[in-house]
Parts: C-alpha cells; sequence; structure tokens
C-alpha cells in the first residue's frame, strides 16, 4: 500500500508540473508552428480545413475583408500601407479582425513620414490597435528590421522578418535571423516570431528552411499569389502532415488534461493515504 501511495502522489506531481512544462514547451517540429496564410478565393476551404486557434487568415487591403468572413477558425488579419489607412478602415472592420498588420517597407507605400520616424509610427499603431482591443503584426523589410527592429518590438505581438528573398539560400537566411530572434525576444518576451516565406520554387525545400529554424520560431507568414496555389495547398498540408485531429485535441487541451489529471491522482492519494494510516 504504501508503495503504491508514493507511487500516485509522485505522479500527481509531475501532472501538475506538466502544466508548466507544457506552456514551455519549445517548438520540436514545424508542425507546431502556427500558420499566417494570405488568403485567396481558393485557399479557403483549405485554410478551413487546417487552421488552429493560432492560425491566421491574411488579406493585404481593407477591401478584401470579404475573404476574411468565409475563414471559420482561427485569428483575422488585415495588413495596412499606412497610419491613416487603418484609422479610415478600423471603425468599419475592427469587429471582424483580430489583428493589425503594418507593412513597413523604404520601398513600398509606407508614407515617408512614417518611414522618417518609425519608433513614433509604431507607438501611434500600437495605441490604435489597443483602442479596438487588436494584436499588432509587424512586418518591416531587412534593412528596417536590423536597424529598427529592436527598438520597436516592445510595441508590436508578432514580429514577421522577411526571408521570401532569399529562402533559396538558407545560410543567407539564417546570418540575418539568428542573430536578430534573441533580441528581439530580450526587448519583448511575449513576442511571437515567424519568417515570412512566399509559395515559389519546391514546397519540400521550404519546410526544409523552416525546419531547420523551427527552435526560433512561433510560426510562418506564407505569401501566396493567384499562380501558385497549388504550391500554397503542398507547403500548408506539409507543415501539418504530421497532424491528426486526435493528436490537435491533445496538443490544445493538454494543460487542462494535465490539471485534470494531477487532482484525479491527488484524490485517489489522498483517499489512499488516509486508508493507510487506519490500516497502519
Amino acid at each position: 500500500m504504501k508503495r503504491i501511495l508514493v507511487l500516485i502522489l509522485t505522479l500527481g506531481a509531475w501532472a501538475g508540473f506538466g502544466t508548466s512544462f507544457a506552456a514551455a514547451w519549445q517548438v520540436s517540429s514545424v508542425n507546431d508552428l502556427w500558420i499566417d496564410l494570405r488568403m485567396g478565393g481558393p485557399l479557403i476551404p483549405l485554410f478551413n480545413e487546417v487552421a488552429r486557434e493560432s492560425d491566421i487568415a491574411r488579406v493585404d487591403d481593407p477591401a478584401q475583408i470579404g475573404q476574411l468572413r468565409a475563414t471559420e477558425n482561427g485569428r483575422r488579419m488585415v495588413v495596412f500601407k499606412s497610419l491613416a489607412e487603418a484609422e479610415t478602415a478600423l471603425p468599419q472592420i475592427a469587429s471582424e479582425i483580430d489583428v493589425i498588420g503594418y507593412n513597413f517597407e523604404a520601398n513600398s507605400a509606407t508614407p515617408t513620414g512614417e518611414l522618417a520616424d518609425p519608433l513614433e509610427s509604431i507607438m501611434a499603431i500600437r495605441a490604435l490597435a489597443d483602442e479596438y482591443d487588436l494584436q499588432v503584426a509587424f512586418g518591416p523589410d531587412h534593412d528596417l528590421a536590423l536597424a529598427h527592429g529592436v527598438d520597436m518590438a516592445p510595441y508590436v505581438d508578432i514580429f514577421v522578418l522577411q526571408v521570401q528573398r532569399q529562402q533559396t539560400n538558407p545560410e543567407v537566411v539564417k546570418e540575418f535571423v539568428q542573430p536578430l530572434i534573441p533580441q528581439l525576444r530580450e526587448a519583448n518576451p511575449d513576442l511571437e516570431v515567424s519568417v515570412q516565406v512566399r509559395t515559389e520554387g519546391d514546397s519540400d525545400q521550404i519546410i526544409e528552411l523552416l525546419d531547420s529554424l523551427k527552435a526560433d520560431l512561433d510560426g510562418v507568414s506564407i505569401l501566396t499569389s493567384p499562380d501558385t496555389v497549388e504550391t500554397a495547398e503542398a507547403l500548408v498540408r506539409g507543415l501539418r502532415a504530421q497532424e491528426s485531429p486526435f493528436m490537435r485535441m491533445i496538443e490544445e487541451q493538454s494543460p487542462w488534461l494535465y490539471l485534470a489529471l494531477g487532482v484525479l491522482l491527488g484524490v485517489a492519494g489522498s483517499f489512499l493515504y488516509k486508508r493507510w494510516r487506519r490500516e497502519a
């Protein structure tokens, strides 16, 4: 009886600690990365089929909000090219999205005034997001990420590192992201980090690149186009190839399962302890 009691109490302790372990569990497979997928009509059924609660359906123009309305799971994001665009559109669509995307590139439509003061710009986006209780996803180009990323990281929830132009050069990608990510996380310990790839080339090679970076990442952001739907589908299915519905349920509910197991073992241990004391 005493040995059984010790065993139950030990298992109960491990189950209780399991909740913390599950929360701190690092990515061990590309299957564990959340997916941020740029929508297009043909990809909506795919997203609805595979999306988890943490995945993101994304459009790059507020006028495309209808595509997000057709999604059934995950988070919804609209990418804005400027603060003014966000201020204009959000009163109409904020209730339908979860994340404000802020595209910040020197060679894009980002206004020169916002580029001139990056910190002030991201603080303004943060304040706007807080007004509507939304997250902020920030996707600067390579040079801006290196120059200002660490200073801007405390004001965002998701930091997207653009590697799509070098995704066929793994060493170049690693030289960019691996030194920067620890600095970003130090500046914002709650930060989610992804790398952005595009659906061009071989999907297996893209997955191989992501596999080499998975320990540093929370997710992968995928640029799509009407001409690369098949590659997008292959990439998404490849990233989720190892997942079964049962394992998805276990993964999503693991903290509660650990807690329930701990409670049950604790009750059983208490009962046996009282019985052991009576018999002793």
